[in-house]
This record gives C-alpha cells, sequence and structure tokens, in this order.
C-alpha cells in the first residue's frame, strides 16, 4: 500500500468519526432543526395516559400540557417524546416545539426522575407504584453509568480529533502520534458506545410492562429507544479503529524509511570535494556519471522565451511509480548520478530518494522554479522570497542520504550584457552555503552555466569561485561548477574539446558537464563518453550529465533516450542503447589520489570591464524580520484582487515607480545593481512588500489622499500603521541592510513563500491520484459507518 493511500484513508477515516462524534455530541442541545433530531435515547409517552387509565379505572385529566415551553420539572404537565442528548435533554409537545434542559457536561442519565418531575404529584406517586422493578426508574444505576461512559466518549472525541491533526503532518514522530490516538480513542468510544447500548437496552425493559385487571390487561404506555446518536458513536468508532490500520503501515513505512537513512551509509557513501576534485568517503576520486532526469513542463513558444524554459514542472521525484519504473532502466544506463531541475517541497519524495539510494544514485537538485521562482536575468534580485523557497527545498530534501549538490541557478547568465546578475547568484550561493553548513549538510552548492564566448564565460566561472574580501575564504563560492557543453557531436575530431580544457586547465573547484549530448547528427552514438571521463579532461572535469532521460523538445529537436509505449512501460532508444554501452565500458581514474589533492585556493574576483559588469559587493542576505517588520509599518498595503499576484506585480511596480517619479520621488529604496554592487533598503524584500513600500511613499508625498492608496483596488490604506514615513519605518526595522549571517528556514515550512504562481502545475497524476486515494477512503469510510449502524441494531 502506498504511503499517499495510508494517509488519505486514514485521514478519511480519522475525519469521518470526528465528524460523527461532533454531531452525536450537538444532540439536543436546542430544538433547532439539527440537534432536535440527534438523541442517545427517547422515551415516547405519549400512550402513558391510556396505560394510567386502564390501570386506575378513572378517566386522566391534566397529565399532558400543550404549551411547548412550560418550564421542565415543575409539575407543569407531561409532553408527549422525551429526547436525551450528553449535555440535556428535550420535551416535546409534538415533533418539532419543546423545550430543553440546562446544558451541562457529564450529565447524569435519570429518565424518570426528569419525566416524573412534570407529573403532578398525585400522577408521579401513581407512577411510582406501577413502575416497579425496571432499570428505567433506577436513577442511580442510569446515572452512574451513564456518567462513566461521558468521560470515555469525550477522551475518545479529543483521542480522535489529535489522531486526524497529527495524521496530516508527515513525520514520524506524528505517525506515531497519530497511530496511538486512534487506537486510544477507538478504545475509550468501544466502552463508551458500549455502556450507553447496555444501559438503553435495559432500560428498554419498562415496553414490556402490562397494568389493569388481570383479564383485561393493557400496556404501560411508555416506549423506550435508542437514539440515531447512538448509531453515529458505533460508526464514529469503527472508522476510528478502521484508520488505525493505515496509520501503522505509514508509521512502518516511515520507521522503516528513518531506518534506511540512518543506516544508509552501507548503500551510499558521502560524496565530499577536495581541492578541485569530488572523493567518496573510502578516498576513491568520484565522477559524476549521471543523466538529466525531469519530464518536460509546458513550453510557451514567445520572442521573449528564447531558450524554451518552460512555465510549469513536473516533480518527477514525487512519483514512486515512475520512479519504480524508471529505476532500473537507470541501473541498465550505469548512472550514479540524476539531475532534477525542478521539484515541489509540498510533496513527498520518500519512495523515489531512498529508491535511488538503495541503488547507489545521488541526485543533483535545482532549487529554483519556473517562472517567478527563480533569479530573473531581465530584472535580477535576491529576496526574501527566493531565499525561503531555496530554503524550504533543502528541508524537504534534508534528510535524504543521496543528495550531491544543490544548484541555485541554470543559466540565468546567457550573455555578456546580463553578467551583472552574477552578483545575485553568488549572494544566493553564499547564503545557501551558509545554510547548509548551519544544518550540517554535506551537499554541495553548484551552478549549472552556459556555454558561451571565453571572454565572459571564464570570468563568470571565476568569479563564482573567487573571494571578494582577498582573504581565501570560500564563504561566497560555490562548490561544484557545471558547464552545459554541446561541443561534441557524433564524430567530432579528437581536438574538439581543447578550447574549453584550456579554459578550465587551472579551476580551482571541482567542475563537471552539467548537460551535454549533441543532437545533430542524430541518433547520438555518445562518443565523447569515453574522451570525457579519461585524461587529460579526467583532470580537469569530473564527469558529466546526459540530456536527458525523458523526451525534451527544444529548437535542436529531440533530446529524449526513452519513450513509452501505451501501457506506460519504457521503450528505450538509440540513443538509450549507445550511451548504456558507453557508461558501462567505462574504467574512470582514479587519480589523483585524495591526499594529494591538496586545498582550494579563492582567487581575487575578476576585475569589471565590457563583457564582465558584475561588482565584487554582493547583496546582503534577505532579512525576513525585517522585511516583515517593514510591511506591517507601510501605511499604504499592496491587497491585490487576484491570488495570482505575478501576473500583476511586476506592471504595479513600473506604473507607481513612474507615479513616484512625477512627485519628485524615487524608487532607490527597492533597486537593486549587481554592476555598481548598490542595493536598496528594500530590496532583498519580496516583491509585494517592495510593491507595498513604493505605493506607500506615493501615499505620503499626495497628502495621505486616500485616492493615492487604491491602485485599481489593489491597495488598502494601513490604519494600524504607525504615524512615520515608510523611508523611517525602513530604516528602523533594518538597522544594518548591508548585513550577512546564517539564514534560518522560514517560520511556515509548507512551500515556497513569495512564489506564487512560479510552479505552475505539479504532477498532475498526483493530484488525480490524490483525489481517487480520498474518494476511495471515503468510499470505504461510509461502508463502516453502515456496518457499525447495522450491528448496532441487531
Amino acid at each position: 500500500m502506498r504511503g499517499e493511500f495510508c494517509v488519505g484513508s486514514a485521514t478519511v477515516l480519522s475525519l469521518t468519526a470526528l465528524l460523527c462524534l461532533i454531531f452525536m455530541h450537538v444532540g439536543q442541545i436546542n430544538t433547532s432543526s439539527v440537534p432536535r433530531d440527534i438523541s442517545m435515547f427517547k422515551v415516547n409517552m405519549s400512550n402513558y395516559g391510556a396505560g394510567l387509565e386502564g390501570a386506575l379505572g378513572d378517566p386522566i385529566e391534566g397529565l399532558y400540557t400543550a404549551n411547548a415551553s412550560a418550564p421542565l420539572q415543575e409539575r407543569a404537565g407531561l409532553r408527549q417524546m422525551y429526547k436525551f442528548g450528553l449535555y440535556s435533554y428535550c420535551a416535546y409537545v409534538n415533533t418539532t416545539h419543546g423545550i430543553c434542559s440546562s446544558t451541562s457536561g457529564a450529565k447524569r442519565f435519570q429518565p424518570y426522575n426528569e419525566i416524573t418531575a412534570d407529573m403532578l404529584a398525585n400522577y408521579s406517586s401513581y407512577s411510582d407504584a406501577l413502575i416497579t422493578n425496571t432499570t428505567f426508574t433506577d436513577s442511580s444505576y442510569l446515572g452512574e453509568f451513564s456518567n462513566g461512559a461521558y468521560y470515555l466518549i469525550i477522551i475518545g472525541s479529543v483521542s480522535t480529533a489529535l489522531a486526524l491533526l497529527a495524521g496530516i503532518l508527515k513525520h514520524p514522530l506524528a505517525f506515531v502520534s497519530s497511530t496511538i490516538f486512534a487506537a486510544f480513542g477507538s478504545l475509550m468510544l468501544l466502552i463508551g458506545a458500549i455502556i450507553w447500548t447496555v444501559v438503553i437496552r435495559k432500560a428498554e425493559s419498562v415496553n414490556g410492562i402490562l397494568v389493569g385487571t388481570a383479564s383485561n390487561p393493557v400496556p404501560l404506555g411508555i416506549t423506550v429507544s435508542t437514539g440515531n446518536a447512538l448509531y453515529l458513536l458505533w460508526a464514529a468508532w469503527v472508522c476510528l479503529l478502521a484508520s488505525v490500520l493505515p496509520y501503522m503501515i505509514r508509521l512502518v513505512a516511515a520507521v522503516a524509511a528513518a531506518l534506511a537513512l540512518t543506516t544508509a551509509v552501507h548503500a551510499i557513501q558521502t560524496v565530499t570535494r577536495q581541492g578541485r576534485y569530488l572523493y567518496t568517503a573510502d578516498g576513491s576520486r568520484f565522477f559524476i556519471k549521471g543523466v538529466a532526469y525531469q519530464e518536460q513542463g509546458e513550453v510557451t513558444a514567445s520572442s521573449s522565451n528564447p531558450f524554451g524554459e518552460p512555465s510549469t514542472f513536473i516533480d518527477p521525484l514525487a512519483n514512486s511509480t515512475a520512479c519504480a519504473r524508471d529505476i532500473p532502466y537507470l541501473q541498465k544506463l550505469a548512472v550514479n548520478t540524476v539531475r532534477v531541475y525542478s521539484v515541489s517541497s509540498s510533496l513527498d519524495h520518500d519512495d523515489c530518494m531512498n529508491a535511488l539510494s538503495n541503488a547507489g544514485i545521488y541526485t543533483i537538485i535545482d532549487l529554483s522554479l519556473p517562472l517567478n521562482g527563480s533569479i530573473d536575468r531581465d530584472a535580477p534580485s535576491w529576496t526574501t522570497a527566493l531565499l525561503d523557497q531555496y530554503i524550504t527545498t533543502i528541508e524537504a530534501f534534508n534528510k535524504y542520504d543521496n543528495v550531491l549538490a544543490y544548484n541555485v541557478g541554470n543559466e540565468v547568465v546567457t550573455q555578456a550584457n546580463e553578467t551583472a546578475t552574477a552578483a545575485f547568484i553568488k549572494g544566493a550561493a553564499r547564503d545557501i552555503k551558509a545554510y547548509l553548513t548551519s544544518v550540517k549538510s554535506t551537499a554541495l552548492v553548484g551552478y549549472a552555466s552556459i556555454d558561451a564566448p571565453s571572454n565572459w564565460k571564464d570570468p563568470f566561472a571565476n568569479y563564482m569561485s573567487c573571494d571578494p574580501s582577498n582573504s581565501n575564504s570560500g564563504a561566497t563560492a560555490i562548490d561544484l561548477y557545471g558547464l552545459n557543453n554541446y561541443e561534441w557531436c557524433s564524430n567530432s575530431p579528437p581536438d574538439t574539446y581543447n578550447a574549453t580544457n584550456a579554459d578550465f586547465a587551472g579551476y580551482n573547484i571541482p567542475a563537471y558537464f552539467s548537460e551535454y549530448g549533441c543532437n545533430n547528427p542524430a541518433p547520438r552514438d555518445w562518443s565523447e563518453v569515453p574522451v570525457l571521463f579519461s585524461e587529460p579532461m579526467s583532470d580537469i572535469w569530473s564527469g558529466g550529465v546526459a540530456f536527458s532521460y525523458f523526451p525534451a523538445e527544444s529548437a535542436q529537436g529531440e533530446f529524449g533516450m526513452v519513450t513509452f509505449a501505451s501501457n506506460g512501460s519504457v521503450v528505450p532508444s538509440t540513443d538509450f542503447t549507445s550511451l548504456e554501452q558507453q557508461y558501462s565500458s567505462l574504467s574512470v581514474p582514479n587519480s589523483p589520489g585524495q591526499s594529494s589533492a591538496g586545498t582550494t585556493q579563492y582567487p581575487s574576483c575578476p576585475s569589471q570591464n565590457s563583457t564582465w559588469l558584475a561588482s565584487a559587493t554582493l547583496p546582503p542576505t534577505p532579512n525576513d524580520a525585517a522585511c516583515n517588520c517593514i510591511e506591517s509599518a507601510l501605511s499604504c498595503q499592496f491587497t491585490p484582487k487576484q491570488s495570482n499576484t505575478s501576473v500583476i506585480v511586476g506592471d504595479l511596480l513600473d506604473y507607481t515607480c513612474s507615479l513616484l517619479g512625477q512627485q519628485g520621488g524615487s524608487c532607490n529604496a527597492i533597486s537593486a545593481n549587481g554592476s555598481s554592487g548598490v542595493y536598496g533598503l528594500v530590496s532583498p524584500c519580496a516583491p509585494s512588500i517592495e510593491l507595498s513600500y513604493i505605493m506607500s511613499q506615493y501615499y505620503e508625498l499626495t497628502s495621505n489622499n486616500a485616492q493615492s492608496c487604491n491602485f485599481a483596488g489593489n491597495a488598502t490604506v494601513n490604519k494600524a500603521a504607525a504615524t512615520v514615513s515608510a523611508s523611517a519605518a525602513a530604516s528602523s526595522c533594518d538597522s544594518n541592510p548591508s548585513a550577512t549571517f546564517v539564514p534560518s528556514a522560514p517560520a511556515s515550512s509548507g512551500g515556497s513563500s513569495g512564489s506564487s504562481g512560479s510552479s505552475g502545475s505539479p504532477n498532475a497524476a498526483s493530484s488525480v491520484s490524490s483525489s481517487s486515494q480520498a474518494l476511495l477512503g471515503l468510499g470505504v469510510a461510509c461502508a463502516l459507518s453502515v456496518v457499525g449502524g447495522l450491528f448496532t441494531l441487531a
């Protein structure tokens, strides 16, 4: 049984149990439509007058009242029907009109005392004489047992709610808690339901009493029956008990995964870097023998998307079925690494990551997401939104032993006039590296670069591994440099890589081909593989990632190595077979040895020129606390009318900046310039906060005119804001705006904050699967509820 199904079915079952209990608890708390129809116990007194008349031989007058509002237990007259709940009882003169007693917890069930207290004194005395030797009149017995049952039901109800809440959390301790709560709660509900069932069955003995003469006996006229709240209690018990099994299965799976992670050193070794090379824990040289593993998302062809970058993504590590299908083929390829370009931190990756680890396969995970989930080459910034997204993704994968590296970007800079963007990429690498160190992760920080002319490709590579402080510190340097290189096509001459090798011959950190595999001509023979993994290239490069396992269309044609048959099975192509032959026949060198690799030296950063624009002054570490403080203090706040703010924030920023300019203001506070190294006070904040800041500035420059804080309904005056200017508020909230520090995980780990619209559509199959599991779980819950009801009626 898959983990998602277990969690889904257990959640639905415990939710169904909780709903049944909620309805049970509200029975008879008042006479409105829902509570009046729910009761634990019912006493029909409508025929008691006829029974008294038969027993006494005289007409009965004044026994009943027709006044629905007549007070209870004040001898104001008997009612036709009495219904009892856990907290109170109600008396009805007909099916809908009646009055209820006061509500109290742990109410004792004493129907005879409460009913006879409504009768005139003489009729109460007659009842005492007529109704003897029956549990119905034993108020002490009924009160003691119903009181005890109440506390058991309360404990069971609370345990049900806790089981539901704990089960939603994806953590082994949460599954332990949910299993314990569900098991304990079902035991409490079972005992409480049994007590109430026995109590009611004993009280029903009054139904068979006959009065009158021996020759003309008549029924007493009191009919006791079980209320539907008891059926709800039994149904809740059945559902909660049924939820224990999937909770336990998920618990066992989680514990097994945790044990696998703690003992995973036997399955896969830690990879670290020494000097410019990678080594496994046993001291062997490590080469990335990889393949790109990412199903292609939706690509919209346009002049503004020259590289065919997708706008959506499908998380390949969240589909355990697909992983189980593909891993045998990855093993057949003899790969030891897969590169994944986009993942969702909110999904469960346990099955895939553990299966890859068991197969000896590492992962290189890109932290960026399509659209707004990455550094924008056209308007670069390093903000709280991106930092939180990156860290949240790391948090989701930090428990796995086979994460080789996290990439902070892929082909962000594509030409010389974009090289100022490198300052923001390096700032991201600095903060992610500091965070990984703080959580004791051995994963490397990487970047994947586009191949480009040497006049800016070389300084870019050097910049990513340099030390701006000139103190030989690696705090701002990446650990692993990737080059997306497609130089070698089938039948290329041996000297194809000479210029690239020369460019990186003296590089100071490990480098690899983060993509390779020219497809012209097709099919590919992968003849570059033995060249890449042998001397002299093995002295410079640490392997590469062949592109791509999944079908991938681009302007250069098709790059996929497999297709899928109508039944979902894998159909390898000639590309696959050729790469399998090349990878399987490799014998990689084991030199230099780890002890001979030396230590990494971090040179000074390259000087700026016409083709290299990045400053050595990096943006500060984005500060969530400071940005949240600024946002709360602003007088005019961005309150969008639509949930997907990514489609309007950019236009509103431009529009508001133009309005500010007309009023003599500027947008310098939200501007960030990687070339000059000047970063505005609010520039590290999320775009929504930046927008609120300049909206507030405009609002203040126009004398706090309410119409100046409207922006077509997308802004609202913050009446709670202090009477200080936006700039003063920002300065007060962030007294050291250029500070760098070790970031921490965002307060909310439910996903990427500030990346609205950036993740596109995660695996659609996952959504369909979750829905079908929920429906199946609901069907099971309903079936079990019916069984519980029938059991009670039997």
